[in-house]
């Protein structure tokens, strides 16, 4: 199998909530935002890829866990940058003093 990557130029700005939507929508699709406004789909990993995925964010989870330093969050997290791209990275860690106010009990959306 072949993997191609495909770039969707939008023709009108994919606000978060919208991106948000039709990633809810697609579930078998998995969108990134660029900062220029085109979204990106991307291929599911195959099985080196996806095993050594998991195995980063379990040791990512086990550090930060065990130094209380805030918190992990797997691929399938929506992640806005500085220069409003979305981007959902195999593994994140996210600050305490950088979390949103929400808390990670309730449903947390860092995109906002």
């Amino acid at each position: 199998m072949t993997s191609e990557k495909i770039t969707v130029q939008s023709l009108y700005t994919v606000t978060d909530e919208k991106l948000m939507l039709m990633s809810s929508q697609n579930s078998e699709l998995r969108f990134e935002r660029n900062a220029n406004g085109t979204l990106e789909t991307m291929p599911p990993t195959g099985g080196i890829s996806g095993n050594r995925e998991i195995k980063a964010g379990a040791y990512l989870l086990n550090w930060v866990e065990s130094q209380d330093l805030g918190e992990v969050f797997s691929s399938s997290t929506g992640l806005r940058l500085a220069n409003t791209a979305v981007r959902s990275p195999g593994a994140a860690f996210v600050a305490k003093g950088r979390l949103p106010e929400v808390g990670i009990n309730k449903k947390i959306n860092l995109l906002t």
